[in-house]
């Protein structure tokens, strides 16, 4: 089987296509024949040393953190996880390796697939799904609130535009001029041009900001904080952590770390935010695994689609 891996930290040089043997799966393990793996910013933070405290030093370290699949085989401990089950997973990042034909994972850490969703679809949802649930439910409590969505045409943001919708907040999503409209069909109640209008400068303010695109430093987003409201950090590093430790002892606006459990528990709501209350997950952008360099090169260089972008094994 092809695996997409590589030895040592750096750019997209350093990954390449690895020929391995199938894994049989023990204990609580199955196999998952991967149909489609969510390309996520995390992807080269990780490669390229960013988050060396996160990712276990492990070499060779492989790609992918999210997938959907057909699970194939199963080892003599699972008993919930039937042979054939097509299913939507994600893998922690110590381990990762969901960019392959096939990933060996914990049962756990899989649930069947939305039947609504494609598989390129359910692929794309884990991660983004988790932290936009995690952030407009768990963090906030979006019913009823002003929430700007900086980047609401991403993969994070336009999943966060619906959940904080559905809980009847009011949506400030910014995004480029081409996806304006792209938004407003995702639930956005305002949208923001950020090339026309700097909402920093705007006098808005807003009870939580969610900052998906990851331009916000906590110095801008406190200006545009209500009293007692709330940004929400996506990339915590050494700084966010000791400026939110600091802030959060002396203010009553919040600079929150958001920090992410991706588990059976999480994968089974956003199952039932998909069919149950319609969240949508847009591909924007389907690459082919063989053509992981051209993916690499063109989303890291700032040109995504809107919504997600998957490697198709």
């Amino acid at each position: 089987m092809k695996q997409l891996r590589y030895d040592n930290y750096g750019g997209i040089e350093q990954m390449y296509l690895a020929e391995v043997e199938t894994p049989t799966p023990d204990g609580q393990q199955v196999l998952v024949q991967v149909k489609a793996a969510g390309i996520n910013p995390v992807d080269w933070k990780i490669r390229n040393a960013h988050l060396k405290l996160a990712d276990g030093h492990r070499w060779p370290r492989l790609m992918g953190c999210e997938f959907a699949g057909v699970v194939t085989a199963a080892g003599p401990g699972v008993t919930d996880v039937r042979i054939g089950t097509e299913i939507f997973g994600w893998v922690n990042f110590k381990t990762l390796g969901a960019m392959a034909d096939y990933i060996l994972v914990d049962s756990s850490d899989v649930h069947e697939k939305p039947a609504s969703l494609r598989m390129q679809e359910a692929a794309a949802l884990p991660m983004v799904g988790a932290t936009a649930y995690t952030a407009m439910r768990e963090e906030i409590d979006a019913r009823g609130k002003r929430i700007l969505i900086n980047g609401g045409s991403g993969g994070l943001g336009h999943v966060a535009v619906q959940i904080a919708r559905m809980d009847n907040a009011e949506v400030t999503a910014t995004g480029s001029a081409n996806n304006q409209q792209f938004m407003q069909d995702m639930g956005a109640t305002h949208t923001v041009d950020y090339a026309k209008t700097d909402i920093t400068k705007s006098g808005q303010t807003f009870d939580a900001i969610l900052d998906a695109a990851d331009t916000l430093t906590w110095a801008q987003a406190k200006h545009l904080l209500t009293e007692h409201g709330t940004f929400l950090d996506i990339q915590p590093g050494v700084k966010s952590f000791v400026s939110s430790f600091v802030n959060n002892l002396v203010s009553d606006k919040k600079h929150d770390l958001l920090m992410v459990n991706v588990n059976h528990t999480m994968l089974h709501r956003l199952y039932e935010l998909v069919e149950t209350h319609g969240l949508r997950v847009h591909v924007g952008r389907e690459y082919a695994l063989m053509d992981y360099t051209r993916a690499y090169t063109e989303l890291e260089a700032g040109k995504g689609p809107a919504g997600k972008a998957v490697l198709i094994p």
